[in-house]
């Protein structure tokens, strides 16, 4: 019998009893359990309470690396390193301030240097060093202003500036290389390397626009220098075709899906546009119309009288003697006159220069797929949460595909001399539409991740931590800290011996105890007996 005495009375006595009444396996087993389970809850707060990672620089050169690290291991500062050894992530709070405090200790070079150059210009430095440093140092700006656009990552910019020569004939043209590292799934338009090649060409003196070279990361060329003007023109040509195709599209469905409902038609527009440039210059003369531009008159009248003169002009009349008038007249004086008048006449001139626009239409070509309605099989309407195989399909009526067409023409201004052709066919569309709201899970499920993106994790590390504290930490300090149960207390005199012993000390016999039992529970002993009886019938009736 265990002595009261011994039992445990405080919270120590009572561990170190249960402890040691462990065996030697049980006793390690719980100390390394019991040591795993409190390291693991810190360990998991650590983890929650993680910084999230920012890239810091990306793609660099194995010196910026270990520039940019060292400069962050003299300030503390945690990073990460990824596998490639090219990407170096910090805290996400103090990436700016990190990109700040870099470029103004010229990390990474690799980026290229800038006009800080000259910032460090030494008193021996030749004017051959000068230039090469401005030739850096405008390579380094340029590829800075090069990766501002949203689809370069990274660029680097080679300028070959010659020599100035006395004579022209001997100068050299300037010319351009540039590398353009796209982000993955990132594309630059031909309007975009337009306006990289006039950036440059603009930026650096005796560059003309053909001599830049820009090629991607895979040595592919994105500038065509060769290429004429037309093929440029038909390139623009193009988008100007496609962008009136759409906009032919979206408000032709946008109206469809008004009166149809979502995805329930389709629409596509092609279209053949006049790119001719024609300029027609007309001068038209009106005869009918005459005015006076210029008018000259001019009359000249001489008189001369008779015998005022006995000489006159040495000749033979003046050496003839005068016999008489030869005017005979009779001494009347001689007059003669002269007239002269000029018109000039101008006709009404019209003068007009007529220059046809292009990208004008000459023919429109419109397809139009619409969807009928679907049914139940018995003719009912289609309900909400009735299933695809017990729809059916119903076209819509030839008045209904009429209203259709009349619709779309009076979209697009169609035009019966113009040739365009419009065709709109109902047929079933494959699949049934999404329910309400089901085309905006995906959408709704991306907004959720990157508002509360952030406390997710620390809230998952929480509840490890917690069923850790519950299920591991708990049971194994509960059982520790329980005391130990009493011990049963036996009477003095012991119990029989033996199950003989047992029955010889009951004083009543079966046939009393049952008695006993039926006179106090009349109702279930006579269940009993019942049951007992109808037992007896039904075997006597199955050996029968």
């Amino acid at each position: 019998m265990a002595d009261q005495a011994s039992q445990p009375k405080t919270l120590p006595d009572t561990i170190l009893y249960n402890f040691t009444a462990l065996t030697m396996p049980q006793r390690i087993g719980l100390v390394v359990l019991l040591a795993l389970g409190i390291a693991v809850i810190p360990l998991l707060a650590l983890m929650g309470k993680e910084p999230d990672m920012s890239v810091l620089f990306a793609k660099l050169e194995r010196g910026d690396v270990q520039a940019i690290i060292a400069n962050l291991d003299r300030q503390g500062i945690p990073y990460d390193l990824t596998q490639s050894g090219d990407t170096i992530k910090v805290p996400s709070e103090k990436v700016l301030e990190l990109r700040l405090q870099m470029a103004s200790d010229g990390l990474p070079e690799s980026s290229g240097v800038g006009f800080e150059i000259f910032d460090r210009v030494g008193l021996g430095t030749t004017q051959f060093v000068q230039k090469m440093n401005y030739r850096r140092a405008l390579q380094g700006e340029l590829a800075r202003t090069i990766a501002q656009i949203g689809e370069v990552e990274r660029a680097r910019v080679h300028l070959v500036i010659p020599e100035r020569r006395l004579f022209t004939t001997d100068k050299q043209p300037a010319r351009a290389a540039i590398v353009l590292t796209l982000r993955r799934g990132g594309a630059l338009s031909q309007s975009q390397v337009q306006g990289v090649i006039h950036l440059v060409s603009s930026s650096v003196e005796g560059l003309d626009p053909s001599e830049v070279t820009i090629v991607d990361g895979h040595g592919q060329v994105l500038s065509n220098t060769i290429a004429s003007k037309d093929a440029q023109l038909s390139s623009s040509q193009v988008a100007m075709q496609r962008n009136i195709e759409t906009d032919f599209e979206e408000r032709v469905q946008s109206m469809l899906d008004k009166v149809l409902g979502r995805n329930k038609s389709v629409v596509r527009v092609s279209t053949i546009l006049d790119f001719r440039q024609v300029e027609v210059t007309e001068e038209t003369y009106d005869p009918q119309s005459q005015v006076v531009r210029s008018e000259n008159r001019s009359q000249e009248k001489i008189t001369e009288e008779s015998g005022t003169s006995e000489t006159g002009v040495p000749g033979v009349r003046s050496n003839v003697p005068n016999d008489g008038d030869i005017t005979g007249a009779g001494g009347r004086p001689k007059e003669a006159k002269r007239k002269n008048e000029t018109l000039n006449y101008e006709l009404n001139r019209k003068v007009s220069k007529i220059v046809e626009p292009t990208g004008s239409i000459k023919r429109l070509s419109v397809a139009v797929l619409v969807d009928g309605t679907y049914e139940l099989a018995d003719g009912a309407a289609a309900s909400a949460d009735a299933s695809e195989g017990e729809l059916k399909y119903v076209p819509r009526s030839e008045e209904e595909m009429t209203k259709l067409v009349d619709i779309v023409k009076k979209s697009v201004g169609f035009s019966e001399a113009r040739g365009d052709e419009i065709e709109v066919v109902n047929t079933p569309f494959e699949g049934t539409s999404l329910k309400e709201g089901d085309e905006h899970v995906s959408t709704m499920v991306q907004t959720f991740f990157s508002t509360w993106g952030g406390l997710i994790k620390p809230a998952v590390f929480l509840f490890l931590g917690l069923l850790v504290l519950l299920f591991v930490v708990r049971p194994m300090v509960t059982s520790l800290t329980t005391p130990p149960s009493e011990p049963v207390q036996i009477p003095q005199d012991g119990l029989p011996a033996t199950v003989a012993d047992y029955e010889a000390e009951i004083t009543e016999t079966p046939e009393e105890i049952a008695i006993k039992l039926a006179s106090e529970n009349p109702a279930t002993a006579a269940h009993v007996i019942r049951t007992w009886i109808k037992g007896d019938q039904e075997e006597k009736a199955e050996n029968v």
